[in-house]
């Protein structure tokens, strides 16, 4: 299921910012969830679209296990699962595809939900596509859609987000 998100410019004014060349972890965020800005190591629009830079290649494992451990501070670990590909698959294609000097991450709860927030400062829309049988790539949204309740892509187009839900807790 697929639905348009309405984010709000409150909301795009308070992402993580850069403050230096490595990741940044805001302090306090393990009580909200996580929220992390990724400074893209290659100028963003130099490299070929759709490639990442050598030293990028690392963070969307980076940030699996980081989640990974959200969830387990949570006692989520049976979301662990479709966390990790959700968040592997959109800052993946957030390192790809975006145009701006940051990746940001959010992982958060609210209520019964669980929500993922990329941001890539690019304002062109992700699109779900259908890859062929061949194709080495075009898969990620449609896994995001598969396993995620909802998502959607900012009304700015620089985000994409996706939520999940929060298995109620057995007695």
């Amino acid at each position: 299921m697929t639905s348009t998100a309405t984010n709000s410019a409150a909301t795009a004014q308070q992402r993580p910012r850069p403050s230096s060349t490595s990741l940044v972890r805001r302090p306090g965020a393990a009580d909200r969830g996580v929220e992390l800005c990724i400074p893209r190591s290659s100028p963003p629009g130099l490299d070929g679209a759709g490639e990442m830079s050598e030293s990028d290649r690392p963070w969307p494992g980076r940030v699996r296990r980081i989640g990974r451990a959200q969830l387990r501070e949570w006692r989520l670990d049976s979301l662990c699962e479709p966390v990790e590909l959700c968040l592997s698959e959109l800052v993946t294609n957030a390192m790809r595809y975006g145009r701006g000097p940051v990746v940001g991450v959010r992982l958060y709860r609210a209520a019964s939900d669980l929500f993922i927030e990329v941001t890539d400062g690019s304002p062109a829309r992700p699109v779900l596509s259908v890859a062929g049988s061949d194709d080495e790539r075009g898969r990620g949204l449609v896994l995001v859609d598969a396993v995620a309740g909802s998502w959607g892509v900012t009304e700015d187009g620089t985000g994409t987000w996706c939520r999940l839900s929060v298995p109620e807790e057995q007695p």
